[in-house]
């Protein structure tokens, strides 16, 4: 059977995925927004003043304008008054139109709009308007009114059928859709180039980020022109990189330590065989001393990876005090065996902390041990609380201790200052590297005395 057969078909990318056409959407929608706006804006101010002659009917106009007349002592014309919402109607082509005639039927004024004078149709009789009539060629809609002292009136609008037979203004009717769509292409060109030059840093961090492997394994990604927005994700990556880093190179140094550490036991391991081979009888007590001293020192590696590990392990609130005494108890039997004594100081009111339980346990365990194995007399372990509030853990013995200058590199791995001394050169290590993932120290504080604080 196919082994294919079941997988999955790819998946497609989504093109919403890239911020640059996301980017290019929302300007699209942006500008088709603009043109809808721009486009009804038009309609309504195109309409805006034959729309102020609809609302009006023709009388009312009538009666206004005649309102506005302006007649001297005697009678005589001066002046015709035009109502300010309608002066722009009275000059435009399609728009309103009146002619003021005097009591003689002698036209006097006309609007501005206007080649030749309307004509006149007297009302019926006894009535001051005339109804309304359809007039000339464009069926434009008429009226004729009465005035005082006899002036009369003729007022007409335009029929909106009319407009659609005036003549085109191409350029003007055009130039707004062609400007529009000239900037529309030039805006989604400058995004597009935008977001290309936003976008170049994040390029040039993903080729970093491809290159990063265990040739480079301090290689970082470049902060230099990221956006802000991107800025804390790559410090994050950077972080974790260093992290990884560290960890990786944590390997590399206990995989070289151990291949030294073990090389020299097994050589002399395989020695002893070979000659008892050669001699036909093995030392076998010799052999197990030797492997005694294997399974110490694997076990010393085991705790020290488990030390370093312990900074990545589940942590939760942890009694101090309580593992002393658990670690303590451990030793009896070697105390027994030993004549050797072993004075805990623990009081259980010591504040938890927050720790992975296992590797401090293991920790306790290592200074103890370590006290025991090159230390003399009395061995005391007191847990207490600082002034400052940290948690101190202290061992001690009645030795002659270690001098000044080598309390340091004891600390080191495999370092021993007795290399006959019984044991690989990790415990001390595997204390550190403990006390450090906790947040914490170890160091001597005396001769014979190594404190630890945990913050």
């Amino acid at each position: 059977m196919n082994a294919n057969a079941n997988a999955k078909p790819p998946r497609l990318a989504n093109p919403l995925a890239s911020l640059r056409v996301r980017l290019l959407v929302a300007l699209i929608c942006i500008f088709a927004l603009g043109g809808v706006a721009m486009l009804t804006l038009e309609k309504l101010s195109a309409g805006s003043a034959h729309s102020a002659i609809e609302e009006k009917s023709l009388p009312t106009q009538a009666r206004a304008l005649l309102a506005g007349l302006r007649l001297d002592g005697s009678g005589r014309f001066v002046a015709l008054k035009i109502p300010s919402g309608w002066r722009e109607a009275y000059r435009e082509p399609a728009g309103a139109y009146f002619t003021l005639f005097d009591a003689d039927g002698r036209p006097v004024t006309r609007s501005h709009n206007l080649s030749a004078p309307l004509v006149f149709v007297p009302p019926a009789a006894g009535q001051t308007l005339s109804a309304l009539r359809i007039e000339g060629p464009q069926q434009d809609l008429a009226l004729s009114a009465i005035g005082p002292h006899g002036f009369k009136l003729a007022v007409a609008r335009s029929n909106p059928g009319r407009f659609d037979a005036l003549e085109p203004d191409y350029v003007e009717d055009v130039l707004p859709s062609v400007t529009f769509g000239l900037f529309a292409i030039l805006g989604l060109a400058a995004a597009w180039a935008v977001a290309v030059f936003s976008l170049r840093p994040l390029v040039r961090a993903s080729a970093e980020a491809a290159a990063i492997g265990p040739e480079t394994p301090f290689a970082r990604l470049s902060e230099a022109g990221l956006p802000t927005e991107v800025l804390p994700l790559v410090q994050a990556v950077n972080a974790g990189l260093d992290r990884v880093a560290e960890a990786y190179e944590g390997e590399k140094r206990f995989t070289a330590d151990a291949a030294h550490a073990l090389r020299t036991p097994l050589a002399v391991l395989d020695l002893r065989i070979q000659r008892g081979e050669a001699d036909g009888a093995v030392d076998w007590a010799a052999v197990r001393r030797d492997l005694a001293e294997l399974a110490r020192l694997v076990a010393g590696l085991l705790n020290l990876s488990r030390a370093e590990r312990a900074g990545r392990a589940p942590r939760g609130p942890v009694n101090l005090a309580r593992l002393v005494r658990e670690a303590a108890a451990s030793f009896e039997p070697r105390l027994e065996a030993e004549g050797r004594e072993l004075v805990v100081r623990a009081p259980d009111e010591a504040p938890l902390v927050s720790a992975d339980a296992g590797a401090l346990r293991d920790m306790i365990s290592v200074l103890i041990d370590n006290a025991l194995a090159h230390g003399a007399g009395r061995v005391t372990v007191e847990a207490a609380v600082a002034d400052g509030g940290e948690l101190v853990l202290s061992v001690s013995d009645e030795g002659a201790g270690v001098a000044q200058a080598e309390r340091e590199a004891v600390f080191q791995r495999f370092h021993k200052l007795d290399a006959n001394a019984p044991g690989a050169g990790l415990g001390l290590a595997i204390a550190r590297r403990t006390a450090r993932d906790h947040g914490g120290e170890a160091a001597f504080v005396g001769p014979a005395s190594i404190e630890v604080r945990l913050y």
